[in-house]
């Protein structure tokens, strides 16, 4: 299990550092990679649920481990993998039409995501300053 920073810390953490980085290998954080930062920060996971970093510097691909403790699959193990998100095999099949057909509006929709608004009828909070 990995210990999180909230994204105040990473970014004092950032700025002492010397600049807007993430990870060993001094790339620009994405936006993706911010997105993700702030919703595991928020994560309540039960404690049945585990979520496991194989690489602390790439949130964007995990494991989420349920281990019921009651009912017909107590005992039982259920492993998910989550890879970063692919235009070729999307998880938001209506995001990825919108990367292939229209780029500059889909980084018009990620830019208005992390400052805060609604993308189409889904609402995100506010995660830039």
């Amino acid at each position: 299990m990995i210990k999180l920073f909230t994204l105040k810390q990473q970014k004092k953490d950032e700025e002492s550092a010397g600049g807007n980085r993430t990870g060993a290998g001094g790339k620009k954080a994405s936006a993706a990679q911010l997105r993700i930062q702030k919703d595991i920060n928020e994560l309540n996971l039960p404690k049945t649920c585990e979520i496991n970093f194989p690489d602390d510097d790439d949130l964007l691909n995990f494991r989420l481990i349920i281990s019921p403790d009651e009912g017909f699959y107590k005992g039982g193990k259920f492993v998910f993998s989550f890879k970063e998100p692919n235009p070729e095999d999307p998880l938001n099949k209506e995001a990825a039409e919108v990367l292939q057909t229209n780029r500059r509006l889909f980084e018009q929709n990620v830019q208005r995501s992390l400052r805060g608004g609604y993308v189409g009828a889904t609402y995100f909070e506010r995660c830039l300053k």
